[in-house]
């Protein structure tokens, strides 16, 4: 591995590991109705709950490991719950799935698989294309995933107008100022 690609992954990995619980942007609906039916009678496909239980603990413990392999497996079980399901407006689990699709984002960049993370991160952004979740410091993390998966292709300008994490900022802006120079 070269220095510049050894640098990308480190950053890429310590700022995966400020991203930490996030918080829709979306106020949940006080009369949300707990069948699969609205008043229209029209379906909902749910989370499959034993699915998005599993996704949660192979996550839990990948974190506890910090291997990349339990990363990736809970990355890809957490697609899986959501795979098919068509989140459209009003639907009861859209933030939940949100949450497990960008839980999936992160754990692919801490798998190593950068490909398959902006994959995901794409179809997230097609699935909810109006949401995003906050982390604690209020830092988007649509902003926070696409500085990290796409750092070498956003202009300085570009980078400043995010709505990323202070630290993460000035970690991109010296590695984008080392390989420059």
């Amino acid at each position: 591995m070269t220095y510049s690609s050894l640098t990308k992954h480190s950053i890429i990995i310590l700022a995966a590991a400020f991203i930490s619980a996030c918080s829709s942007t979306t106020k949940s609906e006080p009369n949300l109705r707990v069948s699969n039916y609205d008043m229209n009678n029209d379906y909902y496909q749910s989370i499959d709950a034993a699915c998005e239980q599993q996704a949660i603990e192979m996550d839990s413990f990948a974190q506890q490991s910090g291997q990349a392999a339990q990363y990736l497996a809970s990355a890809r079980a957490m697609l899986r719950c959501v795979n098919g399901i068509q989140f459209t407006k009003g639907h009861p689990d859209s933030d939940k799935a949100l949450r497990l699709m960008a839980l999936s984002v992160i754990n692919l960049v801490k798998g190593g698989d950068i490909d398959a993370a902006q994959i995901a991160l794409k179809k997230t952004q097609s699935k909810f294309p109006n949401k995003d979740l906050y982390f604690a410091d209020y830092s988007s993390f649509f902003d926070t995933a696409t500085a990290l998966l796409e750092q070498q292709k956003l202009s300085r300008h570009q980078l400043a107008a995010l709505n990323i994490s202070a630290d993460l900022r000035t970690e991109i802006e010296r590695h984008q100022y080392w390989l420059s120079h």
